[in-house]
């Protein structure tokens, strides 16, 4: 049976160790074939107490790796995957902090990607924790202008498995709250871009995933809950990491012409934001955004030019997942809805055929 590494990357997250680690503890995937990563991003709580407690208890738990400061999600989840790598590992999951997984939730996933052998990165259905009848995520949406959200957040079980009957799909890019990763898709386009810290490097990475002919797949009997709150209304910060990394990622990914093209959609985009930032109070997070794309533009080009040189696909692969319009509901508005949304949409139309 194939080897598998859980990494747990955690920060502050004392609170919901107990929850995860008994779920764990019941996991229907062979203890002899699964071991425990955890990487701790400096917490301040008594988090790194209780993962020591946790490690003396689970005898699978093999490496507990203390940062002195925070490396962000994406440092913590690399030094995670090098460890498994390193120690032979098939199959890496990234699994949050705050998650809760079903006992037969790895096995299903590994089932599946054990019979593609192009399908390389794989995600649960996963459903929000403690409100378990509502849907967090299953998969992700992107829009062409760089937004991504998810997909089936805030509906209700019932009705989501009403609309939506298929069983798995192809989405746009995986949630790394929960996913699986075979080893060999890190040996074809290496580990996660910490330049994003946090936020987008999950597209990123599936992006170059599907770039170099990789496959993705959401898959739905396959469960994990996850303690899923929206911080950013509390925390600035979160809004500067979302601007920043969704300008970097576009800079990275398309092709001169494929900017463009979309040119005309993201300009009025673009002082719609600029009117946003300013009625929610982060237009000083957001102009640090920008200003970092600029003045960190060498670390950009140098992203750019190793994808542009590696790509097997054009941008038509990409814009074959992305979404015409903008359903995220932090940013939910009238104009949006009414005009932003509408154009976003005949746009995308308009300009698809001329994409390579």
């Amino acid at each position: 049976m194939s080897k598998v590494y859980i990494i747990i990357v955690t920060w502050n997250s004392g609170k919901y160790l107990s929850e995860l680690f008994l779920s764990l503890r019941d996991l229907a995937y062979p203890k002899e074939n699964w071991h425990l990563v955890v990487v701790d991003n400096a917490s301040k709580d008594d988090t790194v107490e209780k993962l020591r407690q946790w490690q003396i208890k689970m005898h699978n738990f093999d490496k507990l790796i203390v940062n002195e400061k925070n490396k962000g999600f994406s440092g913590g989840n690399n030094q995670g995957i090098k460890y498994a790598l390193e120690h032979g590992a098939d199959y890496s999951v990234l699994l949050n902090g705050d998650a809760v997984v079903t006992p037969n939730f790895l096995d299903i996933l590994v089932t599946v990607m054990s019979k593609d052998d192009r399908l390389g990165i794989a995600q649960p259905l996963i459903m929000r924790y403690p409100e378990k009848n509502k849907v967090n995520n299953f998969g992700n949406c992107l829009n062409y202008c760089g937004f991504g959200y998810s997909f089936g957040d805030g509906m209700k079980k019932e009705d989501f498995l009403r609309q939506f009957k298929s069983e798995n799909y192809e989405p746009a890019y995986c949630s790394f709250s929960a996913v699986v990763i075979k080893s060999q898709v890190f040996g074809s386009i290496g580990l996660l871009d910490e330049l994003y810290f946090a936020y987008h490097e999950d597209t990123d990475f599936c992006l170059r995933a599907r770039l170099a002919g990789w496959h993705l797949l959401a898959i739905k009997n396959a469960i994990v809950y996850h303690n899923y709150k929206f911080p950013a209304d509390k925390n600035k910060i979160r809004y500067y990491w979302m601007e920043k990394n969704r300008m970097y990622l576009l800079f990275k990914f398309y092709k001169v012409r494929t900017w463009l093209l979309i040119l005309p959609a993201i300009i009025p985009l673009e002082l719609g934001l600029i009117i946003f930032s300013l009625l929610r109070g982060f237009a000083l997070e957001r102009a640090k955004a920008h200003l970092w794309v600029w003045k960190n533009f060498k670390s950009v080009l140098r992203g750019r030019k190793e994808i542009q040189t590696t790509r097997q696909y054009s941008d038509a692969k990409v814009f074959e997942f992305c979404s015409p319009v903008i359903e995220f509901q932090k940013i939910k508005n009238p104009l949006l809805d009414k005009i932003g949304n509408p154009f976003l949409k005949m746009y995308f139309r308009l300009i698809k055929k001329f994409i390579k």
